[in-house]
C-alpha cells in the first residue's frame, strides 16, 4: 500500500477532527465525489442520490466505494429472509430449505455476471486505448451502452430470485410476527405505475441511467446539496483542519474496523496529468513532509432506511441465532461467523451507509526540502491536479489554484479548491444486526 501510515494517519484525523471522538465507523473514498446532486421532482430521489443511500459499502475503511456489480443494502435485506424459516411442517422446512439453496444459486451467478462484467470493460480499456477511454471513462457509462447485456443478464438473474424471495416470504408468512410481516410486505415491488406519482408506503421513483422511471426502496437524507450550501452561507458549520507527517509513526490502519486486510488503489500523493492521477511519492526518501488539509466546512449527513427495514428483528436474529423464538436459520447459514455468516464480516448483509461526510472548499499547505521539489518539480507544475490521500484538487472534473514559495532549504506548495460545490469524501457505515464489526 502507498504511504501506509499517512494513508492511517488520514483516516485516523479525519474521524478524530470531521467525526468527532464518538465511535465511528467510517470508510473513506477512493476519490472524493461532489456534493452536487440535481434536484428531483417532489415524490422521485435523483439518480446520483439514490446511488449512494442504497449502496452496501464493501467491508473495508478503506477503499472504492460501492463498485459495479456491488449489492444494494435493500437486496442484501431481502437475501436474510431467504434464509430463515419459521415454524412450519416437515414437509414446508423442506420446501423452504429447497428455495433457500436456489437463492444462493441465484446469488452466485449474479456475482459471476459482475465479475464477468469487470473483466471484459478492463480488457475493452486496456486494447481501445485514449478512444475507448474517452468515450467510456467508467464502466457504468459503458454499461449503459455496449455493455448493457451484463446488466440484462443481471436484471433477469435478480427478478428469479426475487420470485424466491416472494415464495419463501408466502410461505413463512403465517408464523411470522405481524410486526415483520407488515415490513416485509412493504419491500415487495409496486404493481402501479412509477409514472402515477402515487409512492406506496416504503417507496420511491428513480430515473434509471436510460431515463426510464423505475420503483425503488426509498432512503431518507437529512438535507440536500442545496439545503448545506445556505447552512454554509449562514455560518452554522464549522472549519477542520487535518495535519499528516511523513515521519510519524501511526499503525492506526491496522486497529480500523475491518482489520489491516485492506487496499487503496490510487497513490497517496499524485498530480493529474494525461488523463489521470500519477503517482508523486514525495514523502519516500524526504521524512521532513508535512501536509496540512484545512476545510472550510465539514459535516456528516445522515442517512436512514425507509419503513421496509426491520432493524429490531435482523438484531434478533444476529443475537439469538438458532435459539430464536419461531423461527430458524436454514443452514448451512449462521448469525455470525462460519463460513456461510448473514451478519458482519463476509455477512449477506454486513454493511449499510449511515451517513455522508462532506467536506467544503478543502485546500492544502504541503512543506518538503527544496531538493524534494526539485525532483518532482517538472511533474507538480505541469500537473492539472494535485491529491493527497482522498482529497483531490483539480483533476478531470475540477479546478483548483497553486503557489509555490521557497525559504531557505523549505519549498511549500499551496492550493485549493475554486469549485463551489461540496464533496463526499467518505461514508460513516453501520452493520445491520451485530452493530459492530
Amino acid at each position: 500500500m502507498d504511504n501506509q501510515n499517512l494513508f492511517s494517519q488520514s483516516y485516523s484525523e479525519i474521524v478524530r477532527n470531521v467525526l468527532g471522538e464518538g465511535t465511528q465507523y467510517f470508510q473513506m473514498l477512493g476519490e472524493a465525489v461532489s456534493f452536487n446532486w440535481p434536484v428531483a421532482p417532489i415524490g422521485q430521489l435523483s439518480r446520483e442520490a439514490y446511488q449512494f443511500m442504497s449502496a452496501a459499502p464493501a467491508y473495508s475503511p478503506i477503499g472504492v466505494f460501492g463498485g459495479v456489480g456491488a449489492s444494494t443494502s435493500f437486496k442484501n435485506y431481502r437475501q436474510i429472509f431467504a434464509h430463515v424459516g419459521f415454524n412450519e411442517s416437515p414437509e414446508a422446512q423442506k420446501q423452504l430449505q429447497d428455495l433457500s439453496n436456489q437463492a444462493t444459486e441465484l446469488q452466485n451467478e449474479i456475482t459471476i455476471t459482475w465479475t464477468n462484467a469487470n473483466t471484459a470493460y478492463n480488457t475493452a480499456k486496456q486494447n481501445g486505448g485514449a478512444v475507448f477511454a474517452a468515450k467510456y471513462p467508467d464502466i457504468q457509462t459503458w454499461l449503459a451502452g455496449p455493455g448493457d447485456v451484463y446488466v440484462k443478464e443481471a436484471d433477469g438473474l435478480q427478478k428469479a430470485a426475487n420470485s424466491v424471495f416472494d415464495q419463501m416470504e408466502a410461505l413463512n408468512e403465517a408464523q411470522m410476527p405481524t410486526t415483520l410481516k407488515e415490513a416485509l410486505d412493504i419491500t415487495k415491488l409496486p404493481t402501479t405505475k412509477p409514472s402515477d406519482g402515487n409512492a406506496p408506503r416504503g417507496w420511491t421513483v428513480v430515473q434509471n441511467s436510460a431515463g426510464n422511471l423505475e420503483w425503488q426502496p426509498i432512503f431518507n437524507i437529512a438535507t440536500t446539496s442545496r439545503e448545506w450550501r445556505q447552512q454554509l452561507t449562514d455560518g452554522t458549520i464549522g472549519e477542520k483542519r487535518i495535519v499528516l507527517k511523513a515521519d510519524k509513526s501511526d499503525s492506526s490502519i491496522e486497529k480500523t474496523w475491518a482489520g489491516g486486510n485492506v487496499g487503496y488503489g490510487n497513490p497517496f500523493w499524485g498530480v493529474y496529468a494525461n488523463g489521470g492521477w500519477e503517482r508523486t511519492n514525495i514523502s519516500k526518501s524526504d521524512k521532513s513532509v508535512t501536509a496540512t488539509i484545512n476545510l472550510k466546512s465539514a459535516t456528516v449527513v445522515n442517512i436512514t432506511p425507509g419503513e421496509w427495514y426491520d432493524g429490531g428483528f435482523l438484531k434478533q436474529i444476529a443475537i439469538n441465532g438458532n435459539k430464536g423464538q419461531g423461527y430458524s436459520i436454514l443452514s448451512p447459514y449462521t448469525a455470525t461467523g462460519g463460513s456461510h455468516p448473514l451478519f458482519g464480516k463476509d455477512g449477506l448483509c454486513s454493511t449499510i451507509v449511515t451517513g455522508l461526510v462532506v467536506a467544503y472548499k478543502p485546500s492544502f499547505s504541503i512543506s518538503m526540502k527544496s531538493s524534494t521539489y526539485k525532483e518532482y518539480e517538472q511533474k507538480i507544475n505541469a500537473g492539472g491536479g494535485f491529491r493527497i490521500g482522498p482529497f483531490s484538487f483539480g483533476g478531470s472534473g475540477g479546478s483548483y489554484n497553486q503557489e509555490i514559495q521557497t525559504t531557505g532549504n523549505r519549498t511549500t506548495v499551496t492550493g485549493g479548491s475554486t469549485s463551489d460545490d461540496p464533496v463526499i469524501i467518505g461514508v460513516t457505515v453501520g452493520f445491520p444486526g451485530v452493530e459492530k464489526p
